[in-house]
């Protein structure tokens, strides 16, 4: 298979096999940081109990639109719950969404299962757990999405259930019961014998960083080289900006009205030497003299700082996709991070 393509100096058609042009295109588009897939949104539904389905993805924080090419679905912290862990195509390659529900929505059950008929690991097993509100069902399939499979257990969540019956169906033909089970258990079916206890082995998963930001609460701001209103590199030092006081560091950009209208708010407060206050704008380089024009209307004196063309700087701080703005970082004397600030400052 060919595609035309037009000569660098002639109206001519060159024939080019698509396996070199597709390549040829896939890593430019790799190098510029542009997505496979179209920026196509992560989606997480919650079952209202009655059929339908609604939306929490913005709200679990699990929008993105990274490009995922896998996702195991895995309680890696062993509290009863499900996280997700997805394997993106380019960019950030890996992303954890930890599920912070716990015990705080009921009891579970976990299970695993050993047969003695066809496969040892059950593939295929029908788990059937009752509750007050009645039998769910969850198969054990060791393959799901694209590359991507799934650990061999399953977990039921039980609601304020104290216990639930448990059945299973095995992939030799055999259905069997394992009477009721207390909630929090962790067992292992073993086909034509009994549910067999396992250790608990939890563990606490690291805090995520903060949205749009690379570098968490209680860290320190790192001095960055950035541009000044005349696009002269300058130093961002956070300590000689506070000059002993907290100091109020702001991402805006121009064409953001809220960023805008809380500008003469941080002016009004450095004035009255509440604390000091630095802008950095999120603006490109061509944007730059537009931003500077804003500020010397609406907060004239304070430092402000402007991106470099790469903008690889600001990266130790920042993630542009995701900073929502404004977002303001509240830094003590020494430039630790106390607190982040998402919004308008009224």
């Amino acid at each position: 298979m060919v595609a035309a393509t037009v000569g660098e100096n002639t109206n001519e058609f060159q024939k080019e096999d698509v396996g070199d042009y597709a390549a040829t295109q896939s890593e430019k588009m790799f190098e510029e940081g542009r997505s496979f897939s179209g920026n196509e949104r992560f989606k997480l539904f919650l079952g209202r109990g009655d059929g339908t389905f609604e939306d929490l993805s913005a709200l679990a924080g699990a929008d993105s639109n990274l490009d995922g090419r896998g996702l195991l679905a895995v309680d890696l912290d062993d509290d009863g719950d499900i996280e997700l862990f997805s394997h993106n195509l380019q960019r950030q390659r890996h992303t954890l969404f930890r599920n912070n529900l716990g015990q705080s929505r009921g009891g579970f059950l976990k299970v695993r299962l050993t047969a003695t008929t066809l496969n040892p690991e059950a593939v295929g097993a029908i788990v059937t757990v009752t509750t007050s509100k009645g039998p769910v069902s969850q198969v054990l399939s060791r393959g799901a999405g694209m590359s991507s499979c799934q650990v061999p257990e399953l977990i039921f969540g039980l609601g304020k259930d104290a216990e639930a019956a448990v059945s299973v169906f095995w992939p030799g033909g055999a259905e069997q019961s394992f009477g009721s089970l207390e909630a929090g258990s962790r067992v292992r079916l073993v086909e034509g014998g009994k549910a067999v206890p396992f250790e608990a082995l939890t563990a606490l998963l690291p805090d995520p960083l903060p949205i749009g930001l690379t570098i968490r609460q209680g860290e320190v701001v790192p001095n960055l080289t950035l541009l000044d209103a005349d696009g002269e590199p300058t130093t961002l030092d956070v300590r000689a900006l506070a000059q002993g006081k907290q100091l109020y560091l702001n991402f805006w950009a121009s064409s953001c009205q809220p960023c805008i209208g809380e500008l003469p708010t941080f002016a009004s407060h450095q004035a009255a030497g509440d604390y000091n206050v630095a802008f950095i704008s999120t603006d490109s380089v061509s944007k730059r003299s537009e931003a500077t024009a804003i500020l010397a209307e609406k907060s004239p004196g304070i430092p402000a700082f402007y991106l470099n063309e790469n903008g690889d700087d600001i990266e130790q701080l920042i993630e542009f996709e995701f900073l929502p703005l404004p977002t303001t970082l509240v830094l003590d004397a020494k430039g630790k991070v106390l607190q982040v600030i998402r919004g308008q400052i009224k």
